[in-house]
């Protein structure tokens, strides 16, 4: 009777061990299948939570801006997708009693023309600097002669609208490119006028 429950006992225990490593081997070899089935591709997480869902609750307007130029298209320019706060700085929950804080962006920061208010370029330079973080000089020198003029005399919102609807910031035809230069240098060339009577 010794060996029956001896045998018995060999017996459960090598079932159990089979059991339990058999198991683990099988589904080791499902894992190693599998891997080599999914190759390069890999599982991506991506996060459903709206980093600009706290802004979007008082600028409910500005939905419409993060489809716009520098919204969607901006990922596929520089890899990454952009949030309200990479251009207007680390807004706290009390930025509205703070908000010189705030880095904003206005049509004419410094107005070009012969009786207008200019800024000194160091200021120029300071609220350009965060469009230069993406925008490149090089490329923008290369796409149109104006960046390099304007450059140190102009913030870019004087000619570029910074939410615009369109991929393009700058994307007007060539005949309202024009009447934007003349509106900016109408008064030089009066002025031209007046000094060649």
């Amino acid at each position: 009777m010794g060996n029956v429950k001896l045998t018995m006992a060999i017996m459960l225990q090598a079932l159990l061990a089979l059991t339990l490593y058999g198991y683990s081997l099988n589904a080791l070899a499902d894992h190693a299948t599998l891997a080599k089935e999914g190759g390069a591709q890999r599982h991506k997480v991506e996060l459903i939570r709206d980093k600009d869902y706290k802004c979007l609750q008082c600028h409910k307007d500005s939905k419409k801006t993060l489809a716009g130029s520098h919204g969607e298209t901006a990922v596929d320019s520089i890899g990454s997708e952009l949030n309200c706060t990479q251009c207007h700085s680390n807004i706290g929950p009390d930025h509205r009693d703070g908000a010189s804080t705030v880095i904003k962006y206005h049509p004419a920061q410094s107005q070009p023309g012969t009786n207008k208010t200019w800024l000194d370029p160091e200021a120029i330079l300071k609220a350009n600097s965060r469009c230069t973080e993406c925008h490149q000089p090089e490329p923008l020198r290369k796409d149109s002669w104006t960046h390099d003029v304007h450059a140190k005399n102009l913030t870019c919102t004087n000619c570029h609208s910074v939410h615009a609807e369109k991929a393009k910031v700058l994307s007007y035809d060539h005949k309202a490119q024009i009447k934007l230069c003349v509106d900016c240098h109408k008064d030089f060339n009066e002025k031209r006028e007046e000094e060649g009577k």
